[in-house]
């Protein structure tokens, strides 16, 4: 069976019409994570998404049956095969050997991977589908620039901007952070009242935290750190001797940050971790936002989304670290997004309905 014909076999809209959506789409294109949201007329948000990790096998015989006893969804690039999506996750703990890989690090394409560009097109293009009308503005996210690590957007940006033209949208870049912002609405509280759209907000991801500080809606300090939840996968890994798919299965179906089960090797690693994180990305925000001198006059709300910040718990220990930091501002609550997951799609589908609209005065 060809690759094709599975991937329409595995779609996840498959023999149906399609629901009628405003045009304008959004893309969340995390290291974790591909994420698809579009919005129906009554305003309700319809996501679909897709891991963005692949897991590697050679070409061989034995590979060519278990694809053809399977229904699993894959790729063929040069002499290897690459299992796509969840169906990754679960060969790879199944069989126990090897360890999944990911055409993105640290939130740009992966340059260990030279086949990264064509195998990000492919997971892109079986969530992301046609456009709905000729020419449909797509905002895809897009991280700052890190300030812990000398990395460039640029070579990824523009690469992304080619694959969405390719399938017919005219796209443009949205901050990862700011897509937050506009789908969940920091409120800060001043002596003139309640001025939303206007804090900070934070896309907690598998390669990175985006942050973004803005007033009003305008974006006034964008920046990102990397060494997010894919490095906490790797530390707890290492320390612990459990393969990190095993990891990332207990990250995402047992911790509670609540309420952590310190018998187990993994949850106590795991806690201690989220913790290192925490307090090295507020004391890099910090730095950054004393160095650039800037300034909120209120109290301002920190808003959350992003897979890595989906533990429980995970809110009320960065409040307390606000608390116990030298933060420039005063926080007065940190709130999680309701749909934390697709809160970055979803804002940039927001944005690119904006844009649809400018199109149509």
């Amino acid at each position: 069976m060809s690759d094709e014909k599975k991937e329409e076999q595995k779609g996840i809209v498959e023999g149906k019409k399609a629901p009628e959506f405003k045009p304008g789409a959004g893309a969340d294109i995390g290291t974790s994570n591909i994420v698809l949201a579009r919005q129906k007329p009554d305003g309700t948000f319809v996501n679909r998404f897709h891991r963005d990790m692949l897991y590697p096998l050679d070409v061989s015989d034995e590979s060519n049956d278990l694809l053809e006893r399977s229904d699993y969804l894959f790729v063929k690039v040069n002499d290897k095969y690459y299992i796509v999506g969840e169906d990754a996750l679960k060969l790879v703990n199944a069989i126990g050997n090897g360890e999944v890989v990911r055409p993105m690090k640290d939130g740009i394409l992966n340059p260990s991977l030279k086949e990264s560009s064509e195998l990000l097109f492919y997971v892109i293009k079986a969530v992301v589908g046609e456009p709905v009308v000729e020419n449909e503005p797509l905002r895809f996210s897009c991280p700052a620039n890190p300030v812990d690590r000398d990395l460039d957007n640029l070579f990824h940006k523009m690469i992304l901007e080619n694959f969405f033209k390719r399938l017919g949208y005219d796209v443009k870049p949205v901050n990862e952070a700011m897509a937050i912002c506009y789908d969940c609405n920091p409120v800060m509280k001043s002596d003139e009242g309640d001025i939303p759209i206007s804090g900070i907000s934070c896309s907690v991801g598998g390669g990175m935290w985006n942050l973004d500080l803005s007033f009003k809606g305008l974006s006034l300090v964008e920046l990102s750190c990397t060494k997010s939840g894919d490095h906490l996968d790797e530390q707890v890994s290492k320390v612990t001797g459990m393969p990190k798919s095993k990891v990332i299965k207990i990250k995402e179906k047992q911790l509670d940050l609540n309420n952590v089960d310190m018998s187990d090797r993994v949850q106590a690693a795991l806690s201690i971790y989220y913790d290192e994180m925490l307090e090295r990305m507020v004391h890099h925000i910090s730095n950054e936002f004393k160095d650039k001198s800037s300034e909120m006059d209120g109290e301002i709300e920190v808003v959350v989304a992003g897979g890595t910040s989906m533990a429980p718990g995970f809110c009320k220990r960065l409040e307390e670290v606000f608390k116990t930091s030298d933060f420039p501002f005063k926080v007065y609550g940190v709130r999680h997004s309701e749909t934390p997951f697709y809160s970055v799609a979803q804002g940039a589908c927001i944005r690119a309905q904006a844009d649809y609209a400018k199109t149509q005065e």
